[in-house]
């Protein structure tokens, strides 16, 4: 069969499939057949141990094997009918009833032994089995596990079934095995051709097991290795400016400035930062782009690193880029890196949305001419028209907020063949395993440690009971010129959850509780000049408290915030409320944060204690990953990356291990996949995941 007929093959070709009906596979995001054979079941309900009726419980799904003993009668009223009958197993009777299936009357005959799969329901002193499913021998052993799928409104489990048997007997291998054959058997794995019939049509659990096995593997392998050749083709046919001096005269000189940059400082360095450091000017020194993750906890100093890296490529006559995702942020950033560099003669401009066009066409032009040391902006430094004369280093700060398709984009501002060195800052730490997913293109350099002297920020749990009480302490911190976030989840009241909402809260707080303050509203659904104007004047102190949902999660440094209260906090991952914590404590200043809650649930309240108690932001991103799964970690939707349908970051550790172990195998023996036994990998990606190889070739 050629290679795209099977997802080129319309859902429309299968039996009972309407156009209809392909409009509401569509809604589970099934589009052809390939789509279809990959859609895995959630769970499934098992029919293989057959239930003695003297020992059935009221309750229960449970498998019977009886013969029909009484003649079925169907009654209809209105649009309501129902089928009864008489079960027995020769020792007890059961009734059963099915309702609004008056076609089964055909084959319910009296005399006749079928297998009979529902719930157990006690009626009085008698049980009987409702709406049960109804198996002969030969349907029965091919159906002893049923896999259950995600619905939809307008399909139910029976139909897929039906569309997943008629897909896998047409399957005929159309698809390629990217798993080598030694590897195959040598880690123990089904071919993909079983995997894909026993996931959806197992004859028992253990073979549910062996495909689940197979498939997670194949899915973290293909995402691995799609990231792998993303960053082995960069290196390969990119080429950077290795920013070394010209001899060892200037040489000396850069160092002397680099010596005196760090001398100048009114603390010292970390050993995290003088490694990372380090890491960045020996990857800026090489004629291949650096392509680097800095990822660091909340305030352990990740932009005086990349100061450091900046510094070293002007001395060395280039230029660079550093983009923010916000106006606020970037503004931020223009203010700590002009104050920073200010005994150096560097030229550094801001560039925003909201820059002006005559200032705008002034920056442009004078980066063209390479006038222009640094550009710092947000998602202006990305357009076609800004051209630098020597662009060669680019900084992205909170890069998952842009996405995948911009990670490249910033470094098309150059005229000439070289690619700009390039360093990705983030400050929301995520588990090693879910890292190297969404940063699997990136080296990484790790930062844990937090520079001397930061004081640890108060972390209580708190429920309704206490508001009067916390109201005292806000109070208390306004009267000693400090401000206050108050962290809502919603912008809007919802009928369905019972949450507060940043507009009732400032009413509340605004109009009630304290009208003598300065009270501010702030939500993603305010324009962004507005959101910019109420940042700015939170920063000036003018604004005591600020009513915010968590917009203010990636935020400027606000010294003078030292009081955080996040409301209905068990709304939060644990990860995101360290985010949010760390809004917070960026002074000398004692900081207190109160997580408010009404929740009794058991994990949710397990999260908020973890989260008193610890302040590591990395341990606190794998204990979210443990408590709430991958699923809602931080969402790798956004980051143009497959989501998931198997693997389990945390729970399958062993698999990931194994991926690990034989993907490194691989790409040491053969790092182009070129070798015949390594050539259906890429295009098994190019199958499974397209997306993840635009644009480049293989």
């Amino acid at each position: 069969m050629f290679l795209m007929s099977f997802q080129e093959k319309k859902l429309t070709e299968l039996k009972q499939i309407s156009e209809k009906r392909a409009k509401l596979f569509s809604k589970l995001n099934i589009n052809n057949l390939q789509d279809l054979l990959f859609f895995f079941p959630r769970d499934y309900q098992d029919l293989s141990e057959i239930k003695p009726l003297h020992l059935v419980v009221n309750g229960e799904m449970a498998t019977i094997r009886a013969k029909i003993i009484k003649a079925p009668t169907l009654q209809r009223r209105g649009k309501l009918s129902w089928i009864k009958t008489v079960l027995t197993d020769n020792v007890t009777m059961i009734s059963a009833i099915w309702f609004n299936q008056p076609w089964l009357i055909q084959k319910i005959k009296v005399g006749y032994t079928f297998y009979f799969y529902g719930k157990i329901q006690n009626q009085g002193r008698s049980f009987s089995i409702q709406n049960p499913q109804i198996l002969d021998d030969t349907e029965y052993e091919q159906n002893k596990i049923q896999a259950i799928y995600p619905l939809t409104n307008g399909l139910n489990q029976k139909l897929i079934r039906f569309a997943v048997k008629q897909t896998l007997d047409l399957y005929d291998q159309s698809l390629y095995d990217p798993i080598p054959d030694e590897i195959r058997r040598e880690a123990k794995l089904s071919t993909l051709e079983y995997a894909l019939e026993k996931i959806h049509i197992p004859d028992d659990k253990q073979e549910c097991l062996i495909a689940r096995e197979r498939l997670a593997f194949e899915e973290l392998f293909l995402v691995r290795t799609a990231l792998y050749l993303l960053k082995w083709k960069r290196t390969e046919s990119e080429k950077a400016y290795p920013l070394i001096a010209a001899d060892d005269i200037e040489n000396k000189k850069i160092l002397k400035k680099m010596n005196h940059l760090r001398d100048d400082l009114p603390f010292e360095l970390t050993k995290a930062q003088m490694l990372a450091i380090n890491d960045l000017l020996n990857d800026l020194k090489k004629s291949k782009p650096m392509n680097r993750l800095l990822q660091g906890d909340v305030g352990s100093g990740k932009t005086l690193v990349a100061a450091f890296a900046i510094a070293y490529a002007i001395f060395c006559q280039g230029q660079c880029i550093f983009m923010a995702p916000t106006s606020i942020l970037a503004k931020q950033h223009y203010q700590t890196l002009t104050s920073f560099f200010s005994d150096q003669n560097f030229e550094i401009r801001l560039l925003t949305g909201q820059t002006k066009a005559k200032e705008r066409k002034e920056i442009l032009e004078n980066a063209y001419s390479g006038k222009i040391d640094l550009i710092i902006g947000t998602h202006a430094v990305l357009e076609k028209d800004l051209k630098m004369k020597n662009l060669v280093l680019t900084i992205t700060d909170e890069q998952h907020r842009f996405g995948v398709e911009q990670r490249a984009a910033i470094a098309n501002v150059n005229e000439n063949d070289y690619t700009p060195h390039r360093l990705v800052i983030s400050a929301t730490p995520i588990p090693r395993t879910l890292g190297l997913i969404l940063y699997g293109d990136l080296d990484l350099t790790l930062m844990r440690e937090l520079p001397k002297g930061r004081k640890k920020i108060q972390t209580y749990t708190a429920n309704s009971k206490d508001e009067k009480r916390i109201y005292k302490l806000i109070r208390q911190a306004v009267s000693r010129d400090e401000q206050v976030y108050v962290v809502c989840p919603l912008i809007e009241d919802s009928e369905e959850l019972d949450v507060d909402s940043v507009e009732s809260v400032y009413k509340k707080f605004s109009e009630k509780i304290f009208p003598d303050l300065k009270v501010g509203l702030m939500h993603g659904g305010l324009k962004a000049d507005l959101k910019n104007s109420i940042m700015q004047d939170f920063l000036d102190n003018k604004i005591n408290i600020l009513v915010s949902t968590t917009v203010i999660e990636v935020g400027v440094d606000n010294p003078r915030a030292s009081f955080m209260l996040i409301r209905n906090a068990e709304r939060f991952g644990l990860a995101q409320l360290h985010q949010l914590r760390g809004r917070i404590g960026r002074s000398d200043l004692e900081s207190i944060c109160i997580l408010l809650s009404d929740t009794e649930d058991e994990i949710a309240l397990t999260r908020l204690k973890t989260l008193c108690k610890n302040d590591d932001g990395f341990a606190l991103a794998e204990e979210d990953l443990r408590l709430r799964g991958p699923g809602d970690f931080f969402g790798t939707k956004q980051h143009g990356l497959p989501q998931f349908k198997l693997i389990n970051l945390y729970e399958d550790q062993n698999v990931i291990q194994s991926v690990d172990y034989y993907f490194s195998q691989i790409i040491t023996k053969d790092p182009a996949l070129k070798n015949q036994e390594n050539r259906n990998i890429t295009k098994a990606i190019q199958q499974r995941y397209p997306e993840l190889l635009s644009g480049i070739i293989l």
